[in-house]
């Protein structure tokens, strides 16, 4: 096991919470969590994110949406190697960080034909990992490290004993947030049967990650093996809806690659640049070109039916991270979902979607696993006064377990994931 064993797995720019592709975030609402399916949206707010061309479709007025998503996840990797065992390396880690601030924010103004809109969400990333006893990533690295020093022999061999305890004995924090906004414009023509609208988004990423072990002090001179890293980076939003009959709605939107270049900087520890961290240091998490279809179909009054398929261009962007470069494979999401209207009050939704990552044998992300994946999400939405909507929904998303044949060694990634939501919609007739 080598550097490579690390470099394999280390990717910080993976998603923290739920994504439909290996970077791009789908759950951008409160609406997702209660159905899935909603690139076909045309009657809430958060179309400024699903479906720019259906804002033209709102009621006139002022929308403005607001929420908030409770993430409550287990991420979990191990390490079946004999060698390890043999230096007293545990094999198995996890993480259970509660994510309780994932908020989204929605606004649309129509009038007539126009719609204006903007968003605000977390497009990537999304919160913390916090490895207590490490991960075996990079338990495997300081183990493998030392063991290399001890064969080199002479006063090299002196620090052995020491990366040795620091594989036994260490915790690993990353945090990555990629916030993201889209301002734009939306036009009806044709009598209503077509809209056409048009965003510019723009994204701050931050990213940071310390590895700290009390045993690396005299080898690092401190605790600590750490960096920060900010990025900013700008892209376009297109999209089509058509009406073409009674009851029926259909929606095409393109979202453009969004290049992020990062750069470290307040890069600790004496050990980082072996590891290829220095200041100034400079690596691109885009955020991959998509493309979404979804259609909708009012069954009956009270009943509606939706089908959406997005589909993530990864072979497109550069998806690497601070010690190394990636290759992922493209990525889809397909979605299903049901909407009922029980009365003036309440309406009831029920969604199913599967996400097709797009990793490869090669690459992956021990610390946020990227799997493929089965959800299933409802809600309800209560109208207590007029204009307004307040939304409560959950998720729960089936991952499937994969295992990697890493340079001999069986790594087995997996996670478990429940997501809760509240917002609030309220409409300012103009």
């Amino acid at each position: 096991m080598k550097k490579q064993l690390l470099l394999t797995g280390f990717v910080l720019g993976a998603a923290l919470a739920f994504a439909g592709g290996v970077e791009n975030k789908t759950n951008m609402s409160t609406g997702y969590l209660r159905n899935p399916s909603r690139n076909a949206e045309t009657s809430r707010p958060e179309a400024a994110f699903y479906n720019i061309a259906g804002t033209a479709y709102l009621q006139d007025g002022l929308w403005l949406e607001l929420g908030n998503q409770f993430v409550f996840k287990e991420y979990t990797n191990s390490v079946d190697d004999a060698q390890l065992k043999a230096l007293g390396v545990d094999g198995d880690y996890s993480d259970t960080t509660t994510v309780w601030l994932y908020p989204d924010f929605d606004a649309v103004y129509r009038h007539g034909d126009f719609s204006v809109f903007g968003n605000f969400g977390i497009y990537a990333g999304g919160g913390t990992l916090n490895y207590d006893d490490g991960t075996a990533l990079t338990g495997a690295l300081l183990a493998s490290k030392g063991k290399e020093l001890a064969a080199a022999g002479g006063t090299a061999a002196a620090g052995a004993p020491l990366l040795i305890a620091a594989a036994k004995d260490h915790s690993v924090v990353i945090k990555s947030i990629t916030y993201g906004g889209t301002l734009g414009g939306a036009y009806k023509f044709l009598d209503g049967m077509v809209s056409v609208g048009a965003g510019l988004r723009m994204v701050y990423g931050t990213q940071s990650m310390e590895l700290e072990s009390s045993s690396l002090k005299a080898l690092n001179g401190g605790d600590t093996i750490s960096y920060d890293a900010k990025a900013l980076g700008f892209g376009g939003v297109f999209g089509v809806h058509a009406r073409p009959v009674d009851k029926l709605d259909v929606s095409l939107q393109y979202s453009t690659i969004t290049k992020i270049e990062y750069e470290l900087d307040n890069v600790e520890g004496n050990l980082a640049a072996g590891l290829g961290l220095e200041d100034g240091d400079k690596f691109n998490t885009d955020l991959p070109a998509s493309f979404a279809f979804g259609a909708a179909y009012n069954v009956i009054d009270p009943l509606s039916l939706s089908f959406s398929f997005t589909y993530y261009f990864n072979k497109q962007a550069e998806l690497d991270n601070a010690l190394g470069e990636s290759d992922y494979d493209d990525s889809f999401e397909l979605a299903l979902g049901a909407d009922y209207k029980i009365n003036d009050k309440v309406s009831a939704s029920l969604g199913f979607a599967y996400a097709k990552q797009g990793t490869t044998d090669e690459d992956n992300s021990a610390f946020s696993p990227v799997l493929d994946s089965f959800s299933v999400g409802a809600g309800v939405e209560v109208y207590p006064v007029k204009n307004l909507t307040v939304t409560l929904a959950g998720m729960y998303v089936n991952y499937f377990d994969k295992t990697y044949d890493v340079k001999g060694v069986d790594l087995d990634l997996s996670k478990d994931l429940w997501m809760a939501s509240i917002g609030a919609t309220y409409m300012l007739p103009f």
